[in-house]
């Protein structure tokens, strides 16, 4: 089986990982000083679920040298999701199944949309990884799990069939796809967005005391967002984010776009705060917190 994973960050260098430890026709691809280090050291993997491993899959930096494959895995951030999709599609066919792992709620759909080919299982992640500046990958905590779906289960299955593995990532299909993309979307919209706003830490929102006021208050507003668009979220979902995040998360523990926003990086606003911004006012849902970290954002990162 040929296997593609574009995307090499915290959740790529994983989940090609993962691949690579349990099958052989591996191609990850990667551009400029990425790719250099990949070829020159391995996929570096440090990680509290799979220990230190090194792998040496196939490093490529144009999908198109390596031909059609079985299976692509997109982990790009939000913003490159369309440039991704254009560079892998002379590796797609009518049978290749593409799923794409970012962040946000509509990459579904974008990919479905942009595809002339292929066969496109939807995608979300729970883990704690990112890239070092050795572009090796670091994995934290006691979690990895995938949650996979399709208008087709069998290639939603065939999904967990790659990814499933006891102690290293769980992988399932969801009863409803759409509430648990949404409850993920909705906690990176309220977390990434005040991590961002406060450049901090989880232990950064315990003071001053406001900052975990705002913090539910964000959680409410993209409730009410979802409500609106009749996703059937459990009624006390703000509450069970709110101490979910709060206390049984890492202290230390940060967003991507915290650290992107400290970085001086492109940070994902319009893939959480600006999508929901835009759909809070065709739907007419006041989100006025929202609104107003969204805007001191954008101003933080011209």
């Amino acid at each position: 089986m040929k296997l593609m994973v574009t995307g090499i960050g915290g959740v790529g260098g994983y989940i090609a990982s993962v691949l690579c430890a349990n099958h052989k026709e591996v191609t990850i691809i990667a551009r400029k000083k990425r790719r250099q280090a990949l070829q020159e050291k391995g996929l570096v993997l440090h990680s509290e679920r799979m220990g230190e491993k090194i792998f040496h899959p196939t490093v490529l930096e144009n999908p198109a040298d390596i031909g059609i494959q079985d299976v692509i895995f997109v982990c790009v951030k939000n913003f490159s999701l369309l440039e991704a999709l254009t560079a892998i599609q002379p590796c797609i066919n009518s049978h290749t199944i593409i799923v794409p792992i970012l962040n946000g709620i509509d990459h579904y759909e974008t990919t479905c949309r942009f595809l002339k080919e292929g066969i496109v299982v939807n995608a979300l992640i729970y883990i704690t990884a990112a890239y070092n500046e050795d572009y090796s990958i670091t994995q934290t905590g006691d979690y990895a799990r995938v949650l996979v779906d399709a208008p087709n289960k069998e290639h939603a299955q065939h999904i967990v069939s790659l990814l499933n593995h006891v102690g290293i990532l769980d992988c399932s299909i969801p009863k409803n796809m759409d509430v648990e993309m949404w409850t993920k979307f909705i906690t990176n919209c309220a977390y990434n967005t005040i991590t961002a706003r406060y450049q901090c830490t989880t232990r950064g929102l315990l003071t001053p005391p406001e900052r975990l006021q705002e913090f539910h208050t964000l959680i409410e507003e993209a409730c009410f967002v979802a409500e609106a668009k009749n996703i059937p979220i459990p009624y006390d979902l703000a509450d069970s984010v709110f101490d979910r995040m709060t206390h049984h998360r890492t202290l230390d523990a940060t967003s991507s776009m915290a650290r992107d926003t400290i970085a001086h990086l492109p940070i994902e606003l319009e893939t959480f705060s600006g999508y929901l911004v835009r759909t809070a006012h065709e739907l007419e849902v006041p989100i006025p917190l929202s609104e107003r970290m969204y805007k001191e954002l954008k101003e933080m990162t011209k």
